[in-house]
This record gives C-alpha cells, sequence and structure tokens, in this order.
C-alpha cells in the first residue's frame, strides 16, 4: 500500500455507525446540524460577553465575531468521576471531548464497555487557550488537564478503552487527519472499533491575534466559501465524533450504518511559495490517488465537501485542483463547504465536513451553499460540470453516488476521504414487551424519562421495536434503572411521562443493581434507532483569570 492510503482494495472498507456532534447555533445533534445546512444558516455571532469580560480590552482591536459554543464551561463532571477541582483545570475542550464521544457511543447503540479493550481513540486538537485562563501557583492538574496527548487518553481512561490512543495536530486538517488514522488502525487489526473526533474552542485572544497575523480572518466577520466578496474567514467553534468499524463487523453485529468510508489518504504540500501557502498539484495528486486506488473516478462523486475557507486565493488554488482531479465527464459535482455556516472550526474542520457528508448521503439531498452569491472571478468552472449549489435539490441521477471531503493543514499536511452510501437496513419487527430508562441521578432519570415520552410521541408504532431495543441493550446500565412494561409506543407514553414527573405508575418498576431487564438480549432482534441522548446535569466549572475558582 503506499504511504498515506488505507481502505478500498487495500483493505475492509470502514462504516461509520455513530455519530457525536456540538456546534455553534444550539446544534446538539445530527438532526438540528442537518437542519441548519439544509436552510444555509448563518450560525455566526459576537463574541460571548463572558470571554470578553475575562480579558477586557484585550479583544477591542481583533475580528471576534465567530461560530462561537453555548456555554462551553458547563460540565457534568460528576458523571465522569472527576472532582470539581480536577474539572475547574482541566481544558474545556477535553470534558467537552467526553460528553460528545459518550453522545457519539450512544447514537451508536454501543456502552462504551463493550469491547473496550479492543477501542482505539484517535483526537484532533490544536489549541490550548484554556492555558491562558490558568494563573497562580500551578495545581497538579494543570499538566494532565491541559496537555494534547491527555485528550486521548483521559477518554480511554475514564471510559477503559483499550486500543491505541492518541492526538494528533496538523492544524486544520487535524481532525481528518485523525480519521484517516483510525481507518488505518481498523484496517491493520490494531483495533475493533474506533473513536474518531476533533474539537476547537476560541478562548483566549492571544490566539485570535496569531491567527490574524496570517491575514486568513475576514475583516469584516464574515466567511463566504467560492464567493467574490470572499475576504477570509471567521474563527468557529465545535465537536464532531464518529464511531468507526470495520463493515464486515458492523454488517455482521447488524449496527446501524450511516455511510461507509470507502477510502481515505493523507499527503504533504512539500515545498510551495510559501510554508503557509496551498499547493494545488498537491491537492490534486492527493485526490488523483485515492481514487485510482479505490478503482473510482471523478464520475463517481456527486458532492465534494471542499476544506473552502473562503480567503480569496486559497478557494481558487482548491477549485483549480478539483476541477483538475474530480473532473465529473458529463455528470454534475455540487461542491460546498460547511465553513459558510459555522465559520472555521480549525482542529474540528474535517470531521465536522465528514459528519456533513455522510448526512447528504443519508438524506440523498444536495444542500445549498451558504452566503453564496458570486462565484469569485479568479474561480473557472466553465464547462467542467461543478456547481455551487444555491439551493436545496434532491440528489439525482445526472450525479455521481458518492461524496467526498477534504482538509487541508497550515501545516501543509492534506487528507482526503471518499464516501458511499449505508447498505439497505432490513426492518425489524416482532413482540416488545418494553424498555428500560436509566441514568446516574433521580434528575437525570426524570429528564431522560421526559425526552423519551416526547420522543415517543411522535414515533410510528413501526418504529418502537428499534426504540425499544435501542434504550434497553443500546445504552449504558446506570445505577437508578426502571423498567417500562408496554409493548406500544402509545402504551409507554403515559408511563413515561409519570416517571418523568415523579409519579407512580403500573407498568414502572425499579430494577435492582443486578437484575436484568425481562427481555433479555438473545429475544431481542438488534435495531437500532435514534434516541435522546443522555440529559447532562451540567455545572459551571472555570478558574477564573483573578487566580480564583469557581464552579
Amino acid at each position: 500500500m503506499p504511504a498515506g492510503l488505507s481502505g478500498g482494495q487495500t483493505g475492509e472498507r470502514i462504516a461509520v455507525v455513530g455519530i457525536g456532534i456540538r456546534a455553534p447555533g444550539g446544534v446538539t445533534d445530527t438532526a438540528s446540524y442537518w437542519d441548519a445546512i439544509v436552510r444555509a444558516r448563518d450560525l455566526t455571532g459576537d463574541l460571548p460577553a463572558e470571554r470578553r469580560a475575562a480579558f477586557g480590552t484585550e479583544w477591542d482591536d481583533l475580528v471576534t465575531r465567530g461560530g462561537y459554543l453555548d456555554n462551553p464551561f458547563d460540565f457534568d463532571a460528576r458523571f465522569f468521576g472527576m472532582s470539581p477541582r480536577e474539572a475547574r483545570t482541566v481544558d474545556p475542550q477535553h470534558r467537552l471531548l467526553l460528553e460528545v464521544v459518550w453522545e457519539a457511543f450512544e447514537d451508536a447503540a454501543i456502552p462504551p464497555q463493550a469491547g473496550a479493550e479492543a477501542t482505539g481513540v484517535f483526537v484532533g486538537i490544536t489549541g490550548q487557550d484554556y492555558r491562558h485562563w490558568l494563573s497562580g501557583e500551578p495545581n497538579s492538574y494543570w499538566t494532565v488537564g491541559n496537555g494534547h496527548s491527555f485528550s486521548a487518553g483521559r477518554i480511554a481512561h475514564t471510559l477503559g478503552l483499550g486500543g491505541p490512543a492518541f492526538a494528533m495536530d496538523t492544524a486544520c486538517s487535524s481532525s481528518l487527519v485523525a480519521v484517516h488514522t483510525a481507518c488505518r488502525a481498523l484496517t491493520a487489526g490494531d483495533c475493533d472499533l474506533a473513536v474518531a473526533a476533533g474539537v476547537n474552542l476560541v478562548l483566549s485572544p492571544r490566539t485570535t491575534r496569531e491567527v490574524g497575523r496570517t491575514g486568513a480572518l475576514s475583516p469584516d466577520g464574515t466567511s463566504r466559501p467560492f464567493d467574490a466578496a470572499a475576504n477570509g474567514f471567521v474563527r468557529g467553534e465545535a465537536c464532531g465524533v464518529v464511531i468507526l468499524k470495520r463493515l464486515g463487523d458492523a454488517l455482521r453485529d447488524r449496527d446501524r450504518v450511516h455511510a461507509v468510508i470507502d477510502g481515505s489518504a493523507i499527503n504533504q504540500d512539500g515545498h510551495s511559495s510559501t510554508f503557509t501557502a496551498p499547493n494545488g498539484d498537491s491537492q490534486a495528486r492527493l485526490i488523483g490517488s485515492l481514487l485510482a486506488r479505490i478503482g473510482l473516478t471523478g464520475a463517481d462523486i456527486g458532492y465534494h465537501e471542499a476544506h473552502g475557507t473562503g480567503t480569496p486565493l486559497g478557494d481558487p488554488v482548491e477549485m483549480r485542483a478539483v476541477t483538475t482531479a474530480l473532473r465529473p465527464g458529463g455528470r454534475t459535482l455540487h461542491v460546498g463547504s460547511v465553513k459558510a455556516n459555522l465559520g472555521h472550526t480549525e482542529s474540528a474542520a474535517g470531521v465536522m465536513g465528514l459528519v456533513k457528508a455522510v448526512l447528504c448521503l443519508e438524506h440523498r439531498v444536495i444542500p445549498p451553499q451558504a452566503r453564496f452569491e458570486t462565484l469569485n472571478p479568479r474561480i473557472d468552472l466553465a464547462g467542467t460540470g461543478v456547481v455551487i449549489p444555491r439551493h436545496a435539490m434532491p440528489w439525482g441521477p445526472e450525479a455521481g453516488e458518492r461524496a467526498s471531503v477534504c482538509s487541508y493543514g497550515m501545516s501543509g499536511t492534506n487528507a482526503y476521504a471518499v464516501l458511499s452510501a449505508a447498505p439497505a437496513a432490513e426492518p425489524v419487527s416482532g413482540p416488545v414487551p418494553g424498555f428500560t430508562v436509566s441514568a446516574r441521578t433521580p434528575a437525570a432519570l426524570g429528564e431522560l424519562a421526559a425526552r423519551y415520552g416526547k420522543h415517543l410521541a411522535a414515533l410510528a408504532e413501526t418504529g418502537y421495536p428499534a426504540f425499544a431495543h435501542t434504550a434497553t441493550h443500546g445504552r449504558t446500565r446506570h445505577g437508578r434503572t426502571v423498567w417500562i412494561e408496554a409493548g406500544s409506543a402509545s402504551a409507554a407514553c403515559e408511563a413515561v411521562e409519570a416517571l418523568a414527573h415523579g409519579l407512580g405508575h403500573p407498568a414502572v418498576r425499579p430494577l435492582t443493581e443486578d437484575e436484568p431487564p425481562p427481555w433479555p438480549p438473545s429475544e431481542a432482534a438488534r435495531a437500532v434507532a435514534t434516541l435522546p441522548s443522555y440529559p447532562w446535569q451540567h455545572v459551571r466549572h472555570v478558574v477564573e483569570r483573578d487566580g480564583g475558582d469557581a464552579s
């Protein structure tokens, strides 16, 4: 296998079996992410007041509009066995990763403890802004709470995962490089399940000032990939996690497959005009080499999620590489970039683009490119078959069947992946005796029951078997667990509503710690449904910059 390639003819294709996500604009799951994408929403906004106040006038001469997460200092430390003192010192990026990784496992309906010894962790992470909040005498948590390596190590330690675990920093391509590395580890047999993630938080003016000095930030605070008005990007925050498995194993285990990674590749720009300048020839070689290796051509790609930062010179370089290596040969190739919605989420950008491509395949829809009006005059698409979509449209036969995504690091490290739609899943039916609801605390149990009730009220009866199986056998069993005896979604609604309000109900009974549910796995057809995620009991944990603690 040539260096930097994985998947396709050289090894197993890789299934995406779970997704966890946080993005600006209150995006907490794939449904809200897709809604923002298909509606071309601008999720950027002003710098949160708390962050501005923490550093005072240091922000005043900077471009501060960006894509910011809500309440990044909030964290359920108790759930993860972390003391308040430790939680205050641990980088909020590491804390965010813990929660979103857990949510990705829940989406996969695979409890983390299942096959834990053979699960690897691969994290793309670049920034260390939280170090600028720490002041006074260092305590024992400073190093292990903020070093890049500990972002992956903490996930593995907390969840008991025994496969390879490490962080990687290739600047903006970090998280797609993490996905590629995870695919290689699965193909090589280094692990049987892999967590691939990327995270980015903008917590300090110092890093924003450093990025601004490269000339890459938009002076008017807008991200307009491919547009004539493009003048740079705004910084963005996100956390994206995918749970990966060899496709053959996923089909054997009847996992729900979101999409399939047919292959991935990485390379380096090598010598270019300047250290940080993009190298279009290298980008084109990367794309062409992977397509050739997995037996595809540009005509097989119907949607391409570009790096697309919105810089007036970078976009034309990238689009020349796209039209050279992905020329669709009489078919239509749609190209977009989610950075117009989120800003540039830097070390999380690759996985956020990957998840967008997965959702395009799942919905069979080409979404509109946000903030696009007039094509950059330096980009020539005449006769290429490449189109920047202006409105949502069905993914029709005029376009190729697959999607691809690329991510290019300012370090010169480039990553590219090709994806295809998931195999058709078999419908699940049959008698269902009920399901479990399980949480760490009484408050979380009640909140989860309320979420389940809202979900059940909108659920068709045909979806109930998968719901019940996922709730019972696809979620971790916690200290407080109840059994809901209900043979249908409609019958379950009244019972979970009573549980949510702390009221008794004949269909609800607690299960003791060692008592199995009355529906053994051997009698339940394996089925996976999308359920509401665990209700975190958030508390604010932050080190105040005057040297005090707040939580």
